[in-house]
C-alpha cells in the first residue's frame, strides 16, 4: 500500500476526531498512546470506506499496511490495523510472523497485543503447527507481551485447545509479578473451562499455593458462576 493512502486516512481520521473524548481515551489508556477522539464504530465505518478504495488483497498488503499503521502516532491507526489482521488472517502464513511479532512489540498494550495474539498469530499456529516451537521461545521472552501472546494464542481454540501446552505455560508463568500475565492466565483458564471445567479445578487445586489469586479468581469466574 502506498503512503498516500495512509495519508488519505490520516486526513479523514483528523477530521472526525473529537477532542474530548480524545482526552477520555487517552486518560483510559494510562495516556499511553495520543487519540484523535474516534469511538469504534465510526472508526470501522471509517476504515471500510477507506479500504473500498485501497483494498488489501493479499498477505504483502496486509503486511505492508500493518507497518504503515503502526508508524502513525495516534492510536486509531493500530486499531484499524487489529482490525485489519483480524479480518484477513486466513491470508497470512508464517511469513507474516515477523510484522506481526513488530506490532506485538512495538506500541504494545493488552488492546492491540490481545487481538494479534488471539485471531492471527493463533490462525497461523493451528495452520502451521512447526511454529509451536516458536511459542515455547515466546513463553520464555524477556518482553512481556510477547509471553502474553504465547499464553493467549490459543484462546479462540476451543476443543481444539492443547490442554498440555496451556497447563505448562501457566505454569511456567504463574510466579511471574506482571499484571498482565497474571490475568492472562486466568482468562486462558476461565476459557478453557467452558471446555473442561474439571481440569481447570484440577489444575486450580494442584498449583493453589502459588498462582495468583488474580489468576484463581478470573480462572474459576465461569465455572462459579455455573454452579
Amino acid at each position: 500500500m502506498e503512503s498516500f493512502a495512509i495519508t488519505e486516512l490520516q486526513h479523514t481520521l483528523a477530521k472526525n476526531g473529537n477532542r474530548e473524548y480524545s482526552v477520555r481515551m487517552a486518560q483510559y489508556m494510562k495516556n499511553q498512546f495520543p487519540f484523535y477522539g474516534i469511538q469504534s464504530t465510526p472508526r470501522r465505518h471509517i476504515s471500510r470506506q477507506w479500504l473500498k478504495n485501497h483494498p488489501i488483497v493479499n498477505e504483502t498488503d496486509t503486511c505492508d499496511v500493518l507497518k504503515l499503521l503502526w508508524g502513525k502516532n495516534q492510536r486509531e491507526f493500530q486499531y484499524i490495523g487489529s482490525d485489519i489482521a483480524k479480518k484477513n488472517k486466513r491470508k497470512l502464513t508464517p511469513k507474516s510472523i515477523p510484522t506481526l511479532e513488530y506490532c506485538i512489540r512495538t506500541k504494545s498494550w493488552w488492546d492491540t497485543v490481545d487481538a494479534l495474539a488471539a485471531h492471527p498469530i493463533g490462525m497461523i499456529v493451528q495452520h502451521h503447527p512447526e511454529l509451536i516451537s516458536l511459542m515455547d521461545q515466546w513463553i520464555e521472552d524477556e518482553n512481556m507481551w510477547i509471553r502474553r501472546t504465547a499464553l493467549l494464542y490459543q484462546l479462540q481454540y476451543k476443543e481444539k485447545t492443547n490442554q498440555d501446552r496451556l497447563f505448562r505455560y501457566c505454569e511456567l508463568r504463574m510466579d511471574d509479578s506482571e499484571f498482565f500475565i497474571r490475568k492472562a492466565i486466568g482468562w486462558v483458564l476461565r476459557q478453557y473451562s467452558y471446555i473442561d471445567p474439571d481440569a481447570v479445578i484440577d489444575f486450580v487445586d494442584k498449583w493453589d499455593g502459588r498462582l495468583s489469586n488474580l489468576s484463581k479468581r478470573e480462572g474459576l469466574k465461569a465455572i462459579h458462576r455455573n454452579v
